[in-house]
Parts: C-alpha cells; sequence; structure tokens
C-alpha cells in the first residue's frame, strides 16, 4: 500500500514539473519566457563588446529548434528596419517570406512576425523591440524552425504558444 501511494505521488509531481516547463530569462538583455519541458538549451553565445546574445534550444524529438537573438541598443529602433536587416542577414540564412506580416503592440515593446518557407524548412519569426524613453532599448529575434515536412497546424500553435510568454523583462 505504501509503495503504491509513494508511486502514485511521484507521478504526480513529475507530471507538475513537466507542465511548468522551464524558464530561460536573461537578467543582462531583460527578457524571459517559458519553455515546456521536452525543450533542452543547446548553446550560448555572447558577444565581446557584450551588446548581443544569441540562445539556442532543440526540443528532444529533433524535430524543431529555436533561436532568440537578443541586442542591446542605445534608442527606440525602427521596426521595419530591424525585420528589413535581419530578414538579408547572409548568415542567418533565412528563407523566403511565404505570407504576410503581423504586428503586435504591448505597450513598452511591439513586434511584428511572419512565416518564412524553403523546400527544406518553415520558420516562423517573431521581430520585437522595446520602445523604453528614459532608459536602455533591446531588439529580440525569436526564431522557430521546423523541417517543412513537420510543420503542421499544431506546431504552429506550439510556436504561439511559446512566442506568447516570451516578454521584454523591465
Amino acid at each position: 500500500m505504501k509503495k503504491t501511494v509513494l508511486i502514485i505521488f511521484a507521478l504526480i509531481i513529475g507530471s507538475m514539473v513537466k507542465a511548468q516547463g522551464i524558464d530561460i530569462s536573461d537578467a543582462s538583455y531583460k527578457f524571459k519566457f517559458n519553455l515546456p519541458s521536452d525543450w533542452v538549451q543547446r548553446k550560448v553565445e555572447e558577444t565581446a563588446k557584450k551588446d548581443a546574445i544569441s540562445y539556442s534550444f532543440d526540443k528532444n524529438d529533433g524535430k524543431v529548434a529555436i533561436m532568440l537573438l537578443a541586442f542591446k541598443v542605445n534608442e527606440v529602433k525602427n521596426l521595419s528596419d530591424l525585420v528589413y536587416t535581419l530578414e538579408k542577414d547572409l548568415t542567418l540564412n533565412i528563407p523566403k517570406k511565404d505570407g504576410d506580416y503581423n504586428d503586435f503592440d504591448m505597450g513598452n515593446y511591439d513586434g511584428r512576425s511572419s512565416k518564412y518557407k524553403d523546400s527544406e524548412f518553415t520558420e516562423v519569426i517573431y521581430y520585437y523591440r522595446t520602445k523604453v524613453t528614459d532608459g536602455d532599448n533591446y531588439t529580440y529575434l525569436l526564431r522557430f524552425i521546423t523541417p517543412t515536412s513537420n510543420f503542421s497546424s499544431g506546431v504552429e500553435n506550439d510556436f504561439k504558444n511559446i512566442s506568447g510568454n516570451f516578454k521584454p523583462d523591465f
């Protein structure tokens, strides 16, 4: 009887931990978000000037990756210029845009998202910028990458859920 109660208790605790996910935050680049527990952080790299950082994450099934780029900027950046610059950055190798942009405004920050696609990968990218008039500002690129054969409405909803809890952390 005790053994059964312990097993049930362990299963309940295990499911609670899995449901909570993984909190990701960076005090230097002022952001936070949560990933489901089936993700793992792969790599973090910061520039020598300490003005940009890159995070990469992989889903345990190996079918989806996330790249997060964060930049410290000394003024409010033009959102269209930010998107254009990152889309054209050859080192990012972003596929051709597949659809329209979706804009959003959350007060102290706003952003734009779009889907990108080629024969190999489908990506959904969220661009964010902070709009603080008296202090430091930041820009972010939150990039979801999956093989085109794996992309579905369910995968896209997972991307929306994760991006929905990404927030600059002032």
